[in-house]
């Protein structure tokens, strides 16, 4: 990786953090207050993709980027070369979040299955109001107490497999929409300045397309219609349009 190369990946990276702490501070400024953290992260953390995508077009949409990609293109250096590096330091973070889904249980994966809202109720029994959902119980004195033995876990009621599903999906998603992102500004020659519309247009389609698709896979999963992974495939396929889009320009250029 060339210094430049360095720079690129670091303003992508550091960008994309932005947006992630932004959409968090959002998040806990419009809810409902005294949230866990796992709760809240769970909130905000399926939009670690899209901060992906716009992380990488800042990166590399300044002026100053696109005078430096010029003088690179006509020493020789295609456009999706350059590219890459800004790809590559969007997608860590999505990447990172991914794994963190996937390995900790902190993290509540209910925000990506929304579901109609359950209130919490409680049922009379051997003199005690007992909730089953709360997991407390309350006697004649008034006072909460916990259950002992209570079994419920973040993921009770959610599909099987849905923490892998998310995981994986976060992941696959957060590098397809930078790839997507950052070939859509540069990958086409920036001497083509109708190339590199129609780019944009089409990079456009795929995000939304791919946003579109995931959402309501998860939202058929949490239905009980469909299964969890279904969630994988529109990042999947994504994917694998960029990076054979990155390969067929690569071979072509070359």
């Amino acid at each position: 990786m060339t210094a430049w190369d360095f720079r690129t990946f670091t303003r992508a990276l550091v960008a994309t953090l932005i947006g992630i702490v932004v959409v968090w501070l959002v998040t806990a400024a419009s809810d409902e207050g005294q949230l866990t953290v796992g709760v809240r992260a769970g909130r905000t953390l399926p939009l670690a993709p899209l901060c992906s995508a716009i992380g990488a077009a800042l990166a590399l949409g300044t002026a100053r980027v696109r005078d430096e990609t010029r003088a690179l293109e006509a020493l020789g250096r295609s456009p999706g070369q350059t590219a890459r590096a800004a790809a590559l330091g969007a997608a860590l973070p999505s990447i990172l979040i991914g794994l963190a889904i996937g390995t900790s249980s902190v993290i509540d994966v209910s925000g990506f299955y929304p579901r109609a809202p359950r209130g919490d109720t409680f049922v009379y029994e051997d003199g005690a109001f007992t909730s089953a959902t709360l997991g407390v119980r309350v006697a004649d004195d008034g006072e909460p107490r916990t259950i002992e033995g209570h079994g419920l876990t973040p993921d009770d009621g959610l599909p099987r497999h849905a923490r892998a599903a998310a995981s994986v999906a976060t992941a696959m998603a957060g590098v397809a929409l930078s790839l997507v992102a950052a070939r859509a500004i540069l990958r086409v020659s920036l001497l083509h300045r109708r190339g590199r519309r129609r780019r944009r247009i089409l990079a456009a389609v795929q995000v939304f397309a791919c946003a579109l698709l995931t959402l309501v896979a998860f939202q058929a999963a949490a239905a009980r219609v469909a299964p969890a992974s279904l969630a994988m495939l529109p990042p999947a396929a994504l994917l694998g349009i960029a990076v054979l889009g990155y390969r067929a320009r690569h071979g072509h250029a070359g």
